[in-house]
């Protein structure tokens, strides 16, 4: 019986459309900048965000550090992030560990941003007893903050303050277009709002990998440097490239608004579940994160991870993400059967329990 996997937008199979063209695509030497297909690519996203050069890496988590690296080029710069953020919790604290950069942590609220007024407070004086404040790092959409979208409103006025105080922005953009769907605005409507993003193709548009980071000529080419150093140089990588261009293709057609749907219908389902089962967040994208309602006498982590084993037993994959909480997402390879399915299993289990 087929798995219904919902861990992660990261398990997207590439399409057969995907595998036909790898086999077909015009590479060269990316490392020397002749690999056509990525150049294309790295064009293609420059244009859809109204920015000036892209640059492809194997994976986000490395376009991420190769944009904290660029920006903080001296040792003990520091870096504001959200306390919740990918960059921050899973990433390794990679830019302490390869640039000596310092984080310092604001609370990211509900809604995956943070206080502006507190942020203020956060950047340092010009003064010799401390760092200087190199970048500020947003997540969006915000995975632990259950898939939420940064509003443009909030964009706008973080990048004034950042402007006023002559400090970058950049974005970690994982799930950029989930949160351009959300929002339904245009992709060049947030270009204003940041000075470098990383935008994933291999998570939602189910690229088998790729992420790219966007910014300004100057930016890319010191960016292409560190990507090098960090072993980033992939030399023929249009296999690659050419299904990030299908990946915004598909994009285009409405793959990740398919996904919002099947999202809200599941919501709809697990909700009518209460006794066990309760959604943490009233808005969604793709991202559900569940709380497991206790029962008495029962240890909470080991009743999470009973659930869990008994969701696997019926081929629906979760992610445990602590004492009574599980993280569903949805992806392309999720259909509306699947959906129905899930449903039917997390009532059964509710049932079992009630």
């Amino acid at each position: 019986m087929k798995k219904i996997d919902l861990r992660s937008d990261t398990v997207t199979l590439p399409t057969i459309i995907m595998r036909e063209a790898m086999k077909n695509a015009e590479v060269g030497d990316d490392v020397f900048q002749e690999d056509p297909t990525v150049i294309k690519l790295q064009k293609v996203i420059a244009e859809m965000f109204n920015k000036e050069s892209a640059l492809f890496f194997p994976t986000g988590t490395m376009a991420n550090l190769t944009a904290i690296l660029t920006w903080c080029n001296e040792r003990g710069s520091e870096i504001i992030v959200g306390d919740n953020s990918h960059i921050f919790l899973f990433e390794q604290s990679g830019a302490s560990q390869f640039g000596g950069v310092a984080f310092r942590t604001i609370h990211n609220l509900d809604n995956g941003t943070f206080d502006l007024d507190v942020l203020k407070t956060l950047i340092r004086d010009n003064d010799d007893h401390e760092p200087i404040t190199k970048l500020i790092c947003v997540e969006n959409t915000h995975n632990v903050c259950g898939g939420k979208a940064l509003s443009l409103e909030f964009l706008h006025k973080l990048s004034k303050i950042s402007k006023e105080n002559k400090i970058p922005i950049h974005i970690d953009g994982a799930r950029i277009w989930n949160a351009i769907e959300k929002l339904q605005i245009r992709p060049n409507e947030i270009t204003s709002c940041f000075d470098s993003m990383s935008v994933c193709l291999s998570k939602g548009l189910g690229a088998p990998a790729g992420s790219l980071l966007i910014g300004n000529k100057i930016f890319i080419e010191k960016a292409r440097r560190l990507r090098k150093a960090l072993g980033g140089g992939m030399r023929q990588v249009g296999v690659l490239a050419v299904t990030g261009l299908i990946a915004i293709e598909d994009f285009k057609s409405g793959i990740i608004s398919n996904d919002h749907l099947k999202t809200k219908r599941l919501v709809e389902g697990i909700q009518l579940q209460q006794n066990v089962f309760k959604i943490r967040d009233s808005e969604h994208s793709n991202i559900i994160f569940i709380n497991i309602l206790s029962k008495p006498g029962k240890d909470n982590a080991i009743f999470t991870k009973l659930i869990c084993n008994l969701l696997k037993e019926r081929n629906i994959l979760v992610s445990n993400w602590g004492p009574l909480l599980i993280r569903v997402v949805v992806h392309r390879n999720i259909s509306d059967q699947d959906i129905e399915e899930t449903i039917k299993v997390f009532n059964k289990i509710s049932n079992f329990f009630s």
